[in-house]
């Protein structure tokens, strides 16, 4: 929602600075939450710092992907597109698609076990 309604401040930004906008928002707009939460007397999920540190890892190696597996990754897992959706959008067939992605799948793999 907030994205939705910021549109004049997003238009001008390339996909990288809108990328960074909406991460830097979405952290923001979590630790208010839990500022919140603490003031209220609610309980405040306790994530363990391995937990995050692996989060991290995770998201540092699909910031490394190519921009190309970058997006279909990103669209493939947390947008919820399907393949085929996918090969529209990008005028690919849903095979090379589905072989893109399996490929930034296991270059996220590699990458996380190099740094474990």
């Amino acid at each position: 929602m907030r994205a939705m309604t910021s549109f004049t401040v997003l238009a001008p930004l390339d996909d990288r600075g809108r990328w960074a906008w909406l991460k830097r928002t979405a952290r923001n707009l979590f630790i208010d939450q839990v500022r919140r939460d603490r003031r209220a007397g609610g309980e405040v999920p306790e994530t363990p710092f391995e937990e995050d540190f692996t989060r991290a890892q995770v998201w540092r190696a699909i910031g490394e992907l190519g921009d190309g597996e970058r997006e279909l990754f990103y669209l493939r897992y947390f947008a919820g597109y399907d393949a085929t959706e996918l090969g529209r959008l990008f005028d690919l067939p849903p095979s090379t698609v589905r072989s893109r992605l399996r490929s930034a799948r296991e270059s996220i793999r590699k990458k996380y076990f190099e740094e474990r």
